[in-house]
């Protein structure tokens, strides 16, 4: 599966990005980018936000704009988008679950992940593939969280 970050990019299937995402890419300064539930950026007036739970394959295909914000471009007709009733094209995604390693072991010259710690990733200010690839960290059989704006 190709993505561009001009393009369309499907969150269909099950693995998204075949890449998945290092710890180094959501951390900035050290940190974990985990952040509070309420995203920092204020609501604008005329818009709501919300938060859904879904299984992968997600069902929606997800495209960015000129300002970098990450958008629904499409839902496929039977999917777990579909079924949930609550998302719509043209919605913009504010924050996705993610999965982050916080440290390493050293087996014999082997390195191992560990410390699997599950996060709030927020989309602001990040590029499109590093959302897909944070989006395929999180394991298809459980249910992740997307987070996304809807303005009138």
């Amino acid at each position: 599966m190709l993505m561009s970050v001009t393009k369309a990019a499907p969150v269909a299937t099950s693995i998204v990005s075949p890449r998945r995402v290092s710890p180094g890419r959501l951390r900035r300064g050290g940190v974990v980018r985990a952040e509070a539930s309420e995203d920092a950026e204020p609501v604008p007036p005329g818009c709501a936000r919300y938060a859904v739970e879904l299984k992968k394959p997600l069902g929606v295909y997800l495209a960015n704009d000129a300002n970098g914000n990450i958008f629904v471009e499409e839902i496929v007709p039977g999917g777990a988008a579909d079924k949930c009733g609550l998302i719509s094209v043209g919605d913009r995604l504010i924050a996705t679950s993610a999965i982050v390693f916080n440290s390493e072991m050293d087996y014999g010259g082997v390195s191992v992940k560990k410390g699997e710690e599950q996060i709030r990733f927020a989309t602001r200010g990040e590029s499109f593939d590093t959302v897909m690839a944070a989006i395929s960290t999180w394991p298809a059989p459980r249910k992740m969280k997307l987070e996304f704006q809807r303005c009138e």
